[in-house]
């Protein structure tokens, strides 16, 4: 009898084992309970226009927000678990440190509670390191404030710093680390900036002390939510440059103490726009960069861009700015669009940026592609498209070998008119082409399908009524 309701007992343990997202298994996306997770989202804050209600205790404001974007096929934020911008400290989660504040804790039981009913993932931010360097006099890690460092140059470096760390961690594995809508930790933001570069510190040293730090709370975190839940969130971190070269390359792109990598995404063509054929060059070049790299085996993604150096841009040039960003994203090989960080006025994601999202979450849900083991090849020198115009394309594919679905789009200055997509490497059989015009006028929907055998046809033929459109080639036969 006793031996029986013990393993009555640890059935039920492991019935009630938490099942948190994971890489799919073409290593390009990620998965939940046997689905794939493709992140289509954005940067939000607890500051900002769109959850600022929940400071006031407005909950249906929020709740209305959250039904929004899941209307609009948005399944991803990622948010700073505080917000340091405001110098009297009221959205900071401590202050001084081992001191929670109790009203940022309540907004972030809401975001958690509201993702988990609308089915949005959260990718959650410790810090924010860009408003605690420049209101570093009043943070509650300063030594003049009662904290342990003098600067931000020791943050990942000081022992007393890295406990409080760990607590925050515990704090935040404890109290929401149960969710299942949790994609990831993001352990730190522009890791190399912040507590690096800003210092001039040398990519020696700032490679050494990231690494150091990132083993050390990974370690924590994930000893502490096996321990928990029997089970591991992801863990990433993010980098402020758009791709590590030479020795910080060679220290951080290293997958033993992190689950994916992401960079932000500030080439000077996103910073202050004046091209979308040239975002998406350097999107899909960058993109090219890091799967090579990464060997075409891991998630990569945008985690932070948009126009920050010139805002707010007109409307209609901010989302075709956008459109050119997130379809080339995701085309290329990218994990998902890219997380933009708003750079509106007020700062929050206007309709005219969400409907680029919605066309590219139609696209992904409409079936075709076996997205749960895509890898996201890019293709860009096997598959060519010849226009008239000057056209920007790019395509990612299942793999190399056995070469039997792609994904596509393309951008021009103007309609693209009468085109040619020459095809190769791919698997001999029948293959069915879905073409999606692309447009703020369209609504973004499969308006054309085609049928062909190849190698018998390897020259696909296309009038293309639009500025920008994308594709699904996959094996029917």
């Amino acid at each position: 009898m006793k031996k029986t309701l013990v393993f009555f007992t640890f059935l039920i343990a492991v019935m009630c084992m938490a099942s948190f997202v994971k890489v799919s298994p073409g290593g390009k996306y990620f998965q939940h309970d046997g689905e794939v997770l493709i992140p289509i989202g954005f940067n939000d804050a607890i500051t900002w226009p769109s959850l600022i209600s929940l400071s006031y205790g407005n909950v249906s404001a929020a709740e209305e927000y959250f039904e929004k974007l899941s209307s609009y096929g948005v399944n991803t934020l990622r948010i700073m678990l505080e917000y340091a911008q405001d110098r009297s400290g009221v959205s900071l989660l401590e202050k001084p440190l081992g001191v929670y504040n109790d009203s940022v804790i309540k907004m972030w039981d809401e975001i958690v509670r509201l993702a988990e009913k609308y089915d949005i993932y959260l990718i959650v931010i410790p810090w924010d390191p860009f408003w605690m360097y420049e209101n570093w006099d009043v943070n509650p890690y300063n030594e003049a404030n009662g904290g342990p460092i003098k600067t931000l140059s020791q943050f990942l470096t000081d022992p007393q710093v890295r406990q409080w760390q760990k607590e925050r961690f515990r704090f935040m594995v404890e109290r929401y680390g149960s969710s299942e809508r949790i994609l990831a930790w993001e352990m730190n933001n522009e890791i190399e900036l912040w507590y690096g570069h800003i210092f001039y510190k040398a990519d020696y040293t700032i490679g050494n002390e990231a690494r150091e730090w990132l083993g050390e709370m990974s370690a924590f975190i994930r000893e502490l939510e096996m321990e928990l839940y029997g089970d591991n969130h992801l863990l990433t971190v993010s980098t402020a440059r758009p791709g590590l070269t030479g020795t910080l390359a060679g220290k951080l792109y290293r997958f033993d103490y992190i689950d994916f990598f992401t960079t932000h995404f500030y080439f000077d063509t996103v910073k202050n726009p004046s091209d979308p054929l040239a975002i998406a060059r350097d999107v899909s070049a960058n993109i090219n960069y890091h799967n090579y790299l990464f060997g075409d085996s891991l998630p990569f993604m945008d985690s932070e861009s948009g126009p920050i150096d010139r805002w707010p841009q007109p409307a209609g040039f901010d989302a075709e700015c956008y459109r050119a960003f997130s379809w080339s994203h995701l085309a290329s090989g990218g994990t998902g669009t890219g997380l933009r960080w708003p750079y509106t006025s007020p700062h929050m994601m206007p309709d005219r940026l969400l409907e680029v999202l919605s066309s590219i979450s139609r696209f992904v849900a409409s079936g075709g592609i076996d997205w749960l083991n895509f890898k996201g090849v890019n293709l860009d020198m096997e598959i060519s498209l010849l226009s008239e115009g000057k056209t920007v394309h790019t395509c990612s594919g299942n793999d190399y070998e056995n070469l039997r679905e792609l994904i596509g789009w393309a951008m021009s200055t103007s309609k693209i008119g009468m085109a040619t997509l020459e095809l190769k490497g791919l698997e001999q059989g029948k293959y069915r082409m879905e073409i999606w015009h692309i447009s703020e006028e369209s609504n973004s929907r499969p308006v054309e399908f085609f049928d062909f055998e190849f190698p018998l046809r390897t020259n696909i033929g296309l009038d293309i009524d639009h500025s920008s459109f994308a594709y699904k080639i996959y094996k029917v036969e």
